[in-house]
């Protein structure tokens, strides 16, 4: 069983176990993180992060609990770290361990002083090449094995105290004991499994077990009478769950200005340190390294009290102890040797291709959509998109993207409510009365009870796509989906799969369980193809083909799927010069142009602009909650003449300006931009058939009355404004009965 587990049914998609695992030995898989036994660490990180108890260590208290209703022998062999976390004497708290059922409680501490004597030794004998690291803390010796397996060499061959306590518990009272372990680490229970150490210890509990474990069996700290350890007793031993412990017990302190000795505590600086030994830029003889910031500062050693105080704590203890019993003589026959194994597999990498192929899949195409958030848990885009290679992340893990992908489909749905909603028929949607405008309603209602194709043709922004949801919302189709698709806003490299899905893992980044294309998300309604004279070519006939056999395949995929959908198609292009151009097929033009009509520009509708001039300030005073004001008869005027390359877009875009900016309750013909009013008069002079001479004259004077409302009739200013001198500017004031 592995030491840590998911409970499935809690995880919620925080990632927080991903956030916070140094090795990130998670796997996210259908949106539950699971733990990768073979990359894990056991460090702990994610138990204590996890908000809703997802992740679980595995227990041996209930085997333990068992051992003692047996009365068999069962040796506790008690961390150094317990002064630290319990809330009583460190007398109290053994006294109610032997009224639990414990046969002997020994202390792990003097199996310390056995480790570091041995270290001593070592240093005595010879001098080092290269670093060497210290071998009693199981995290760190994980982390090696699996994730730095080029240093094991590095790892000195000795035992852990709890392994030589171990070994001298079983010297002592026989091999046939039961022995356990009990600490703040979540590690040791990976390292009682351990292929060289495995059978010296057969349980390990955390300190939280132990608590659980005495309150079963109602044997309280304080209650129950005080006791001693037994065996045998420790003394700088007990100094080594701090920071630097071990190098004290073994006589290995160093001058700080030296570096011969190096103490490494906590996570961050342990990474930091295996890198720089890995790539030679950190050369040490020994390093003292701890996964946590020593012992007292382990994943189960859960209190209120800061770091210092239980340090505090433990050197107390140390300082008042007085073992009453002398070195066993046993002591001097255990094997205190061990090996380490190198764990680790070389995983194939992804390629730079493959890696862009994963980010373009969140909507990643250069570096700067790579926003490298860490939402995800992964400390870039990159290490993420490698993570999906690796099957250990799920592309839809990044949050800004479905963030983005959420308020897209809210805007549309939210948009396809409004539109059922206030749909009310096509003389309502579809302004005006011109014959025009006339002959594209009658079009809307035959095309709508059609179930043809209907390709829609015109500039842009005269409404195709109005036409479009007109058509959809007054056939029998007007209850199934409406899925508008603009082929020219998504990258030729997605637009396959954004029409017609995948399957999973029909390429790198495919999200598990494949993904349904949009002509699927259309069955039993409408796709609007807008823009599909800028679809690629070669996705050309791949829509011919969808077109004539209705059925689509996914990517991927092995079967076809039959769609029913009704295909309603725009472009503001020409299509059968695009044909001739080579750039759009003419069968797929002929499937498409079965029901067509071309939608007409604004400026072939001057007749209409009044009445949808009105309609779309109502529009936009509702939606944008602005006042609404009038257009007086000069600026609608203007609006009637001016040739609207952009059509009703333009329109709307224009009096969306011209109400927010306009103070006045009337709009007019000086709040237009220069633009408009400098093309009507410049149309009306070369329309009017006058000499050069009258029409530049006509020209200087309406030049002259717009300076002259410009500056609110300040003579002096509207000179300047024009570049005239003064006395010029009164002549001409007065050649045009201006004064």
């Amino acid at each position: 069983m592995p030491v840590v587990r998911t409970e499935s049914n809690l995880c919620k998609r925080c990632y927080a176990c991903v956030r916070n695992c140094p090795v990130k030995a998670i796997k996210v898989e259908d949106g539950q993180a699971s733990v990768t036994e073979a990359s894990c660490i056991t460090c702990g990180a994610c138990k204590n992060v996890c908000s809703q108890q997802a992740k679980q260590i595995r227990r041996d208290v209930d085997n333990v609990r068992q051992l003692l209703e047996k009365d068999s022998t069962v040796v506790a062999l008690m961390a150094p770290a317990f002064a630290a976390a319990f809330d009583y004497t460190p007398y109290q708290v053994l006294g109610a361990m032997k009224e639990a059922g414990f046969s002997q409680v020994c202390e792990v501490a003097y199996g310390a002083e056995l480790v570091a004597r041995e270290y001593n030794r070592m240093f005595a004998d010879k001098r080092l090449a290269e670093p060497l690291l210290t071998s009693p803390c199981p995290a760190v010796i994980n982390l090696i094995e699996k994730h730095y397996p080029r240093l094991v060499s590095q790892l000195i061959p000795v035992v852990s105290p709890m392994i030589a306590a171990a070994r001298l518990a079983r010297k002592i009272y026989g091999e046939r004991i039961n022995t356990v372990f009990i600490g703040p680490c979540v590690a040791k229970k990976s390292e009682i499994n351990h292929p060289s150490v495995s059978g010296d210890v057969d349980y390990a509990l955390t300190f939280s077990e132990l608590k659980e474990l005495l309150s079963d069996r109602n044997c309280t700290p304080g209650i129950a009478a005080p006791a001693e350890f037994d065996g045998w007793g420790a003394t700088l031993g007990g100094a080594f769950p701090l920071a630097g412990g071990l190098l004290k017990a073994a006589g290995l302190e160093n001058d700080i200005l030296a570096e011969q000795f190096v103490v490494v505590e906590g996570r961050q600086e342990v990474m930091e340190t295996l890198h720089a030994i890995e790539t030679k830029q950190f050369s040490p003889a020994l390093i003292d390294i701890l996964y946590c910031r020593g012992c007292i500062d382990g994943p189960d050693l859960h209190n209120s009290q800061s770091l210092n105080q239980r340090k505090k704590k433990v050197i107390d203890f140390i300082r008042q102890r007085r073992p009453a019993v002398k070195e066993p003589p046993e002591a001097g026959k255990i094997k205190l040797s061990r090996k380490f194994i190198a764990l680790a597999q070389k995983a194939l990498q992804p390629s730079e291709h493959e890696i862009r192929d994963i980010l373009k899949a969140t909507g990643k195409f250069n570096v700067s959509d790579e926003l490298n958030c860490g939402a995800c848990g992964y400390d870039t885009c990159r290490d993420k998109a490698k993570a999906v290679y690796h099957g250990l992340a799920e592309a839809n893990m990044c949050l800004p993207f479905l963030l983005h992908k959420s308020e897209q489909e809210i805007a549309h749905y939210r948009q396809e409510i409004q539109l059922m909603e206030t749909f009310q028929g096509i003389s309502q949607q579809i302004i005006g009365d011109s014959k025009k405008v006339k002959t594209a309603k009658n079009f809307v209602l035959k095309a709508a009870q059609s179930a043809s194709t209907v390709l829609l043709l015109g500039e842009s922004g005269t409404g195709k796509g109005l036409f479009a949801r007109a058509i959809h919302f007054s056939g029998n189709r007007k209850d199934g989906p409406f899925i508008k698709v603009n082929c020219s806003a998504i990258p030729e490299t997605l637009l396959e799969s954004e029409l017609f899905g995948y399957e999973e893992g029909s390429f790198t980044g495919a999200q598990k369980g494949g993904k349904i294309g949009k002509f699927e998300l259309a069955n039993g309604g409408t796709i609007f193809l807008d823009e599909i004279g800028d679809m690629p070519f070669n996705m050309q006939a791949k829509m011919l083909r969808v077109l004539q056999e209705r059925e689509i395949e996914r990517i991927g995929g092995h079967h076809s799927i039959p769609i029913d959908v009704r295909v309603i198609a725009a472009t503001n292009r020409d299509l059968r010069e695009e044909i001739k151009a080579n750039r759009f097929r003419e069968d797929l033009y002929y499937r498409l142009d079965v029901l067509s009509i071309s939608i007409p520009p604004l400026r072939e509708m001057a007749s209409d602009i009044p009445v949808l001039t009105q309609s779309l300030i109502e529009r936009i005073c509702k939606k944008h909650h602005v006042p609404p004001k009038k257009v007086s008869e000069e600026v609608m005027g203007v609006f009637c003449r001016y040739p609207w390359p952009g059509n009703v877009r333009e329109l709307e875009n224009m009096l969306e300006r011209l109400l927010n900016l306009v103070e006045e309750d009337i709009i007019n013909i000086d709040h237009l931009p220069a633009h408009l009013w400098q093309h009507i008069q410049s149309s009306r002079y070369l329309a009017s058939g006058h000499s050069l001479d009258n029409m530049t004259s006509e020209v200087e004077r309406d030049a002259i009355i717009n300076a002259l409302k410009a500056t609110k009739n300040n003579r002096s200013k509207a000179a300047k404004l024009l570049g005239l001198h003064r006395s010029t500017f009164y002549e001409k004031l007065k050649r045009y009965d201006l004064l």
